[in-house]
């Protein structure tokens, strides 16, 4: 589902990515393993779950959680563009905030034929700082409308290097990510991309949350201590986690063997924008709001 070719189901991916975009604003001050960033505020995390409570503050706990408001008017610092294809932009702006003035708006993607491999995909990447560590938990609300894609549509990724390997570089990462299919939640563990498959996906019945926001929050073990692998992608909507009824492994040419979920060392790049892997031919546009990243379970409050 993340890249190569489309298969019967539409599920493929689409290799490649831009460094060029329109992405708004110069970048300005932001936490990097702080007890806070970017003005957030409000009270420490929960390790409990948390409703989503759209009007009021988010909290940004203390030890080393890195936040983002987008309060600030334009990109954070530490955050670029990344992928740039077909119709659309991405920057910070104020025409649909979660709380405080302003969001990330992916605005406008358009582009390709619908349930064939190529959609539009604006996003920016952050270098995490070193030595995040294995396990990442996050949290963030997510605001899409008008179109209904069926499409893979990826929200959030996080990448780390293989083990034993000494390659950085984006394209040599395992990674998880956050994501939607068929209009419903999906969550994904992938080796390096190109061409990002044999992939492990798991699928919500949960129906994505549409003109609206939805709290999401996601844990990625790449440490998974006593098992041998890396544990699967867990998803929580609105503080409720999701089951996953639909699993299956997605690869070109197809298989069923599962792949290998190697374990992290350190989460190295967070990625997060609007990412079609198919063609979507009505515009659609994604808000991200009070987006955060650390050690243990933020929550929603």
């Amino acid at each position: 589902m993340s890249s190569g070719s489309s298969t019967s189901d539409g599920t493929g991916g689409a290799t490649g990515a831009s460094t060029t975009g329109s992405t708004g604003g110069a970048a300005s001050t932001t936490a990097a393993g702080g007890s806070a960033g970017s003005g957030v505020g409000g009270a420490g995390g929960v390790d409990g779950g948390a409703g989503s409570d759209a009007g009021g503050g988010v909290g940004c706990p203390s030890p080393n959680t890195i936040c983002w408001d987008f309060e600030e008017g334009m990109l954070p610092a530490g955050w670029k563009a990344y992928r740039n294809e077909f119709t659309g932009t991405i920057g910070v702006d104020n025409s649909r905030p979660h709380g405080g003035k302003y969001s990330l708006h992916a605005k406008g993607l358009v582009g390709g034929t619908e349930g064939q491999q190529g959609g539009p995909k604006k996003t920016i990447r952050f270098d995490l700082p070193p030595n995040f560590g294995p396990t990442m938990w996050g949290r963030a609300f997510v605001y899409t409308t008008p179109a209904r894609p069926n499409s893979h549509s990826g929200i959030f990724n996080a990448r780390y290097p293989r083990p034993g390997s000494t390659m950085t570089t984006i394209e040599t990462l395992d990674w998880y990510e956050v994501a939607t299919y068929q209009q419903k939640y999906m969550s994904i563990w992938h080796p390096p991309e190109p061409p990002g498959y044999p992939e492990w996906v798991q699928v919500a019945d949960a129906q994505i949350v549409l003109d609206g926001w939805a709290c999401l929050e996601w844990l990625f073990d790449g440490n998974n201590p006593g098992q041998p692998l890396g544990a699967d992608p867990r998803m929580w909507l609105d503080g409720n986690e999701l089951p996953w009824p639909q699993t299956f492994v997605f690869s070109d040419p197809a298989t069923t063997t599962r792949p290998v979920q190697e374990k992290a060392t350190n989460f190295t790049v967070l990625e997060t924008g609007a990412y079609l892997y198919q063609g979507l031919p009505v515009a659609t546009d994604w808000w991200i709001d009070d987006l955060a990243v650390g050690p243990r379970r933020i929550g929603c409050r």
